[in-house]
C-alpha cells in the first residue's frame, strides 16, 4: 500500500482561507424604484437590442431603443412601432406592432442595469 501526499499539493493550489475569502465578490442587485433609469439588453434572432426606460409605479414603460436596435426589430417585424416593459413580468419586453396580431412578440431581458 502506498501513501499519496495530497495535502502539500492542495496548499499550493487552494491558498489560505483568507485568500479564498478575498476572491468572493457579492453583486448586490439595485432595486428599481420610481424614477430610476434602467438600461436593458435583450437578444433576438437577428442580434442584441439595447435601450433604456425610466421606471414608474404604473409599469409597462416605453423602452427608448438605440437606432440599431430599432432597425433590428423592424427587420423582424416590419410593423414594429416600439417596445415596452411587460407590465406583469418585469423580466420580459413586449414588442408593440402597428397592426393587430395574435399575441405580442416578447423577449426575455438579457441584462439590466439600474442607475439613480
Amino acid at each position: 500500500m502506498s501513501v499519496i501526499d495530497i495535502l502539500s499539493e492542495q496548499d499550493d493550489t487552494l491558498g489560505t482561507a483568507e485568500d479564498l475569502r478575498e476572491e468572493i465578490v457579492v453583486d448586490v442587485a439595485v432595486q428599481e424604484v420610481s424614477g430610476s433609469l434602467v438600461k436593458i439588453e435583450f437578444e433576438t434572432s437577428v442580434g442584441l437590442c439595447r435601450g433604456h426606460y425610466i421606471s414608474s409605479e404604473l409599469g409597462h414603460e416605453e423602452i427608448h431603443l438605440d437606432e440599431a436596435s430599432l432597425d433590428i426589430l423592424q427587420r423582424l417585424f416590419p410593423v414594429c412601432n416600439g417596445a415596452f416593459m411587460h407590465q406583469v413580468n418585469r423580466d420580459w419586453v413586449e414588442i408593440s406592432l402597428a397592426e393587430p396580431m395574435h399575441g405580442l412578440p416578447e423577449y426575455k431581458i438579457y441584462s439590466r442595469v439600474v442607475t439613480g
